[in-house]
């Protein structure tokens, strides 16, 4: 299923309203956007790039959410509360923001009433989706969570490889894909090995990294490994 853009679903008008209310701003590769519990509580809409969710669980440990690229609307329900934020917003390649301060945001709802629409029609789509995912995870063995992961990630973050099917997965370590799959580290190596030696993954250069090889033939694997 795929997530609706939140700027797609706008209409000429509707856009150059937005565009009237924020202004640009940049983020490198690895940049934190939002932090869990800051108070600063800006919308932005995705022009270029990009972006991480993950949220906090009581344990301490940290839950992948989702990713966001160019038309996603990104700091909307905080905005909206006026509350703190619940979740941190990481940008995984550089990242270009059209920002809205709160107030400016709350003003364009006010004098648009057409964007609480769209605003809603978002939050049930991503909610919908976020359901689906955790009963996926909830059922499936580790290997197949560990795959599904890698396959989402590559669907959503993957930077492609030129000249090959592969895709680079950045800032991605071993104890992310434990915490977010809900299994051990060590067990995350073991099947990360396996994926290895079966031609479908390999790590590095760099700290943090990975490639998916083929995509494509992960997913198959992965269903067959439901089988």
């Amino acid at each position: 299923m795929a997530i609706l853009c939140f700027w797609d679903m706008l209409d000429d008008t509707e856009k150059a309203a937005l565009g009237g209310f924020g202004r640009t701003r940049a983020y490198r590769a690895g940049q934190r956007l939002v932090a869990e519990t800051d108070v600063d509580c800006w919308t932005g809409v995705i022009a270029e790039g990009t972006c991480r969710v993950t949220g906090g669980r009581e344990d301490g440990s940290r839950s992948y959410l989702a990713a966001r690229g160019p038309g996603d609307i990104i700091g909307e329900m905080a905005a909206v509360r006026g509350a703190r934020r619940t979740a941190e917003v990481t940008a995984v390649t550089r990242v270009v923001v059209h920002v809205l301060p709160a107030s400016k945001f709350q003003r364009l709802l006010e004098t648009h009433p057409s964007f609480t629409r769209h605003l809603l029609t978002v939050a049930l789509d991503r909610l919908q989706e976020a359901d689906r995912r955790r009963s996926e995870l909830a059922v499936a063995a580790t290997e197949v969570r560990l795959n599904r992961m890698l396959v989402r990630l590559a669907r959503t973050e993957g930077v492609p490889v030129p000249g090959s099917r592969g895709v680079v997965l950045h800032g991605v370590a071993q104890t992310d894909l434990a915490e977010w799959c809900g299994v051990s580290r060590a067990s995350v190596q073991r099947q990360l090995r396996r994926l290895a030696a079966e031609g479908l993954l390999r790590a590095g250069p760099r700290r943090r990294e990975l490639t998916v090889l083929d995509p494509d033939e992960l997913t198959a694997s992965t269903a067959r490994a439901k089988a």
